[in-house]
């Protein structure tokens, strides 16, 4: 390999996506190349950094209580076969992992941000912004942060590709009240999927208390209006700022 390899390749290796030939032309060339040695050991560097942000231990734990102690739970559905703890997920669209790079957040009026973290299995910690695609792995969990600008309340859903909805946070009663305070403020526990299937995952920022019973009416009549298509339904039509991730459950 005579030319650099561009920085997405370097990143696919260091990621561990790259086989076969590919990976040992990358590795050989970045071995002998000392600025595509440098671009490796800033891959490395920021990947600690993003980690150290939220530590996988602690992002592991909610899941590990959800799977021992079930009883800690509220009661709730099981859907297609995926225990349904606390949280959302992710969605199939390249057969590559995205960059390890936290990824631009989508800003809404006032400020408003949200983004989910995904981890586990041994694989790197990544975030995915609202109105991207990303493939979860077996073993992968997720958390949703939020920043919430100038809104007051935060609520979170899910409805699968057979039209069955699902209370994520809080999982009944009114919208949570947001954290004080400026960042990105992460909703308590990570969450373990079981199963296949697309899944929709949308969190809502609103300036009153949304009914999660009502904001669930919602997503039905949306899913339905969408023509029974969980990857046409744009907009759950609530009091509100929506971001919506479309899943795909391994």
């Amino acid at each position: 390999m005579s030319a650099h390899p561009t920085e997405w390749t370097l990143r696919r290796l260091h990621a561990g996506e790259l086989a076969g030939s590919e990976s040992q032309q990358a590795r050989s060339h970045a071995s002998a190349c000392v600025e595509c040695t440098r671009v490796l050991k800033g891959l490395q560097a920021e990947q600690a950094r993003f980690e150290a942000e939220l530590p996988f231990e602690r992002f592991e734990a909610g899941v590990e209580r959800t799977l021992r102690n079930p009883s800690s739970v509220p009661s709730r559905p099981r859907l297609n076969g995926m225990l349904v703890a606390v949280a959302a997920t992710v969605l199939l669209a390249v057969a590559v992992r995205p960059l390890l790079a936290q990824t631009p957040i989508n800003r809404l009026k006032g400020g408003a941000t949200a983004e989910l973290r995904i981890g586990g299995d041994g694989l790197p910690q990544r975030t995915v912004a609202p109105g991207a695609t990303e493939a979860l792995a077996h073993g992968e969990r997720v958390r949703i942060g939020y920043s919430a600008g100038a809104h007051r309340y935060v609520l979170a859903v899910s409805v699968d590709e057979t039209g069955e909805v699902t209370a994520l946070y809080p999982v009944m009663g009114p919208s949570l009240p947001v954290e004080a305070g400026a960042g990105t403020h992460w909703l308590p526990d990570s969450v373990a999927f079981y199963g296949s299937g697309l899944e929709r995952v949308v969190v809502v920022l609103s300036d009153e208390p949304l009914e999660v019973e009502a904001v669930l009416e919602a997503t039905r009549r949306g899913w339905e209006s969408a023509g029974h298509n969980v990857t046409t339904l744009s907009s759950l039509g609530v009091e509100g700022e929506e971001l919506h991730w479309l899943l795909s459950k391994p």
